[in-house]
């Protein structure tokens, strides 16, 4: 029940990476998702994981980048609010990344370990 518990916690603070939540609450909910993810240990389950994060990021920054443009060319005037939403899309994006690598580190050093 627990894990389960976990992975529910992992998804709502993943999909509250991908909105629209200011700095602060951001560096809080990336310390909760790392906190989440601990709980599961490092296996290949939590990479695959991780790696769909990562892409679904990537997907997002893409369609703001395009969006970012449009508005730029039709001269809105939100264009500052709507550079930040990139920006922490992209910040959430380099810290899943490097808790990918600290995850595959750990899945190789328990691979040397068991072998």
């Amino acid at each position: 029940m627990n894990r389960v518990i976990t992975q529910v916690n992992i998804r709502y603070y993943r999909d509250m990476l991908l909105s629209d939540v200011g700095p602060e609450e951001r560096s809080r909910v990336h310390k909760l998702l790392v906190e989440e993810e601990d709980k599961l240990g490092k296996d290949l389950k939590l990479l695959a994981d991780i790696e769909r994060h990562i892409a679904e990021c990537t997907r997002r920054i893409e369609a703001q980048q395009l969006r970012m443009r449009a508005m730029q060319a039709d001269d809105h005037d939100d264009v500052g609010q709507a550079q930040a939403f990139l920006d922490g899309l992209m910040e959430s994006q380099q810290v899943s990344m490097a808790y990918r690598q600290l995850v595959k580190k750990e899945i190789e050093r328990n691979r040397l370990l068991d072998s």
